[in-house]
């Protein structure tokens, strides 16, 4: 399969979000990672979903395929987990044994041992429901640390610190470059808090992708005239890896990055 930047070039670029991503970036991450099909996307140009196919010709599995069957063995696996505690672990609301309500960057959704939907009862794509499962399927989540760690300070990240800073950092970075007062207001449109942490950045703000898993953002802007790009730091609570394995810390943030950086 080709990068995220290769098959971006070959995507129509509407933004439309008909393959359930704010952006066509992040559609363009989620196939580099197959996690996501080329028939999610209805606009692509039949020659260029040929030449994206054909690069893709050596996996046996189309990602759609291969993503359907890890939330299917999710679903078996949150059959064992106690919704009563997990609620109260995760700091979800508790409606019965098989249902529980959970915000997830900034929407809520309703869980149940079958499926995930929106709070208007629509079914969310795989991928979701699969970050969420990962979260509710953590052993024994402590409480929140209280400090804070750059993603490559959390053991064994080192191979996911480029998909981190290429995939997530940057794209929040070149998005708001110049543009400092917009990003205060997708932060604030998030559901972000401005902190008055001391530093030289332009903006910093904190944040929950879980209830139970806070971050900071960091952003300075771009200095054109000394050569200095803008730039974007996410810093993770101590104890983020007990609430999502490593992969699904990076997707997380991936999706937090476009919905972050969707036109409004």
């Amino acid at each position: 399969m080709k990068t995220a930047i290769e098959i971006y070039k070959l995507l129509p670029k509407t933004n439309c979000g008909a393959c359930g991503l704010p952006n066509c970036f992040g559609f363009a991450t989620k196939l580099a990672a197959h996690m996501a099909s080329l028939d999610d996307c209805p606009d692509i140009a039949e020659e260029d979903r040929a030449a994206l196919r054909d690069a893709d010709t050596g996996r046996r599995e189309s990602p759609g395929t291969v993503y359907e069957q890890a939330l299917e063995s999710l679903k078996k696996k949150i059959q064992a987990v106690d919704f009563k505690k997990a609620a109260g672990l995760f700091r979800a609301i508790y409606r019965d044994a098989d249902t529980i309500t959970i915000e997830f960057l900034h929407k809520r959704y309703v869980v149940t041992k079958h499926a995930v939907l929106t709070d208007s009862g629509e079914k969310v794509r795989p991928w979701t429901a699969i970050l969420i499962y990962n979260h509710l399927c953590m052993p024994s989540p402590p409480a929140t640390a209280g400090e804070w760690i750059s993603f490559s300070a959390i053991p064994q990240s080192h191979a996911k610190d480029k998909a981190w800073k290429g995939h997530v950092e940057e794209v929040i970075a070149r998005h708001f470059s110049g543009k400092v007062e917009e990003l205060k207001r997708a932060c604030e449109n998030f559901g972000c808090v401005k902190t008055d942490r001391e530093g030289s950045h332009d903006a910093a703000y904190t944040l929950r992708f879980f209830p139970l898993f806070p971050v900071l953002l960091l952003f300075w802007d771009a200095v054109p005239e000394e050569g200095f790009p803008a730039q974007c730091t996410l810093l993770l609570d101590k104890h983020a890896p007990h609430y999502l394995d490593i992969e699904s810390i990076v997707v997380l943030g991936e999706e937090f990055a476009g919905r972050m950086t969707e036109e409004r």
